[in-house]
């Protein structure tokens, strides 16, 4: 599809902005339970992501039968008189872009998804786990947008492995990675060995008990945390009333070991070229040293802030690409052995907001949840949910580690680059499920 030519088609429709991009998605996946490979299947995946404007009227959809593309638009084009005008809305960027030289390691897609599926069993069996679950996926990605003002394509691939691996008390260890780099899988059996000893550590689950702990968090559990709370440092929810993040640019909001960024540069699995409105995407500092820095932008937010585009769109709505969390000095095992009393969580999920203003949520903890007394695992926990506020839980952050984890989770975890992260005083209550 010549993409240039139907947005020249577009614009002469009467609409004064349009924003058109392709993608087109060629996706893999080989699923494994019972230590065996169950299901292997690829698809391919196309469509045409539409914008349109006049004056203050918008309209947002996705088009996936592209040989009829230009008859649909031009029915979209006929409705916008009628919807209501966003009077939020000032445009998409009209600056002219330079974006930086699109990268993908194509050996990602020369790789044996089946092997990579067979040595994570291995490894987990290996380390003493009974049985394990998971997925191999791959995704490889092709995008191309043009605008009123701009134009770019990019193509990108990447590997998301997770598995689960269960002793006979149905302990569960959870380990995962994604990852843009085919190297950063020649020792994937590693992962399979991580989620094995997870499984194999403590007897029979103990119901845990409601109290304030010092939490170590697993890069997995702590990405969960980190990916609902990027979500909130949209300018849009922001402006929306709905973000703890309101009011606090510039201001000594959490914990001086907690820095954070929106990092789409950085080259793994949330890395892109350019946003939705064709903007060239930037490393953006939301935290640093508990300072929150900025917003996430795209451009009309950044006209109502009086900020510039951090090239987040989302036209409507800015998100978040790719979390990425300053590392510390102090290793895993250093930051384990300063928990007098306390926990490590591998893994969360429900991670749910009670009041997104003030930052209350909740949270229950899976696939590793351990007790730990003097610096040592004695044993492990079940049945139990943190229940807390994101502001006191950031500025509770007492130390980060110096190793960082590639993760990735379904909907729970952004692709995101994070360390573990040891909190104090978190607030630990029982879980009905």
């Amino acid at each position: 599809m010549d993409l240039e030519k139907l947005l020249n088609k577009v614009l002469k429709m009467g609409v004064d902005e349009a924003a058109l991009m392709l993608v087109e998605r060629n996706k893999r996946q080989v699923r494994f339970s019972n230590n065996d490979i169950d299901i292997s299947k690829a698809w391919l995946e196309s469509q045409i992501d539409v914008f349109l404007s006049k004056g203050k009227h918008v309209f947002l959809t996705t088009i996936k039968d592209l040989n009829n593309a230009e008859s649909q638009i031009e029915k979209y084009i006929k409705l916008l008189p009628n919807l209501p005008p966003n009077e939020d809305f000032y445009g998409i960027n009209p600056e002219k872009q330079g974006y930086s030289k699109s990268r993908i390691d194509r050996d990602i897609l020369e790789l044996d998804l089946e092997n990579l599926a067979s040595e994570v069993i291995d490894g987990a069996i290996d380390k003493g786990a009974l049985r394990a679950a998971g997925v191999v996926y791959r995704d490889h990605v092709k995008r191309e947008i043009a605008t009123n003002y701009n134009y770019a394509r990019d193509e990108v691939a990447n590997i998301d492995v997770v598995i689960r691996a269960f002793n006979q008390y149905r302990n569960v260890g959870q380990e995962a990675i994604t990852t843009a780099i085919s190297k950063e899988l020649e020792n994937v059996r590693e992962i399979g060995e991580k989620a094995g000893v997870i499984a194999s550590i403590g007897d029979k689950p103990r119901d845990g008990r409601e109290g304030k702990f010092k939490v170590l968090f697993h890069p997995l559990a702590f990405g969960s945390l980190v990916s609902y709370s990027m979500w909130l440092a949209s300018a849009f929810m922001v402006d929306s009333g709905m973000s703890f993040f309101a009011g606090k640019i510039g201001k000594k909001t959490f914990s001086e070991k907690f820095t954070l960024y929106d990092d789409p540069t950085f080259f793994s699995t949330g890395y892109r070229i350019f946003d939705e409105e064709a903007t060239a995407t930037q490393k953006t500092p939301i935290v640093e040293s508990g300072i929150v820095k900025n917003y996430l932008h795209n451009y009309s937010t950044a006209q109502k802030f009086k900020a510039k585009t951090t090239g987040n769109a989302g036209i409507v709505r800015p998100h978040a690409w790719q979390p990425v969390m300053e590392s510390g000095t102090k290793s895993y095992e250093d930051l384990l052995s300063e928990i007098e009393e306390g926990l490590y969580i591998v893994n969360l999920w429900y991670t749910r907001f009670q009041d997104y203003r003030n930052g209350d949520f909740s949270t229950i903890p899976r696939d590793g949840i351990f007790y730990v007394k003097n610096g040592e695992i004695v044993e492990s926990w079940k049945g139990i949910r943190v229940t807390e506020n994101m502001v006191h839980l950031f500025s509770s952050i007492a130390e980060v580690s110096k190793e960082r984890e590639k993760v990735k989770w379904w909907d729970e975890v952004l692709p995101s680059y994070l360390p573990y992260v040891l909190v104090n005083d978190v607030n630990i209550t029982r879980s009905t499920l």
